[in-house]
């Protein structure tokens, strides 16, 4: 898997903006994706996207929430298939406000001239000394291509 903050490969384009406070989302369009998730260990993360056609979603916000006051990282980190099978992730993005607090980042969006197959997002958190504790709980396949979720 190769990872990149903004441009994950020669044609395809990951953009993630800066953190803000808060969240924000309505999902009026049919072609609109949230979820809000809990993990095991209960700390929290909300996602909404906007599919446009088969090769791209945009308009996408992630708010990455530490619930647990546990003093350990807190991140998130989105993965996007490709229509030729590639998985590409972006840059993780964290909140490292502490205890009770939720950090956004806007903007987010995807272009690849062959398609975009899925999106997943995966929270972790960090351990000392062990490997991160991570979940995968969000899926959204691309609804201009239901083919391709399979």
């Amino acid at each position: 898997m190769h990872r990149s903050s903004f441009v994950l490969a020669a044609t395809t384009a990951l953009a993630l903006a800066a953190a803000g406070q808060g969240w924000a989302g309505t999902s009026s369009a049919s072609s609109t994706s949230s979820g809000d998730i809990t993990t095991s260990w209960g700390d929290r993360t909300r996602i909404q996207l906007t599919w446009t056609d088969r090769n791209s979603f945009r308009d996408g916000t992630l708010a990455v929430a530490d619930q647990t006051c546990d003093d350990r990282t807190l991140y998130a980190t989105l993965t996007v298939r490709t229509g030729s099978g590639t998985t590409l992730a972006a840059e993780d993005r964290h909140n490292t406000r502490g205890c009770g607090t939720t950090t956004d980042f806007r903007d987010l969006r995807a272009t690849d001239p062959s398609g975009i197959r899925s999106v997943t997002m995966t929270l972790c958190r960090r351990q000392a000394g062990m490997p991160d504790h991570c979940e995968t709980r969000y899926t959204s396949f691309n609804p201009y291509n239901p083919s391709y979720g399979f």
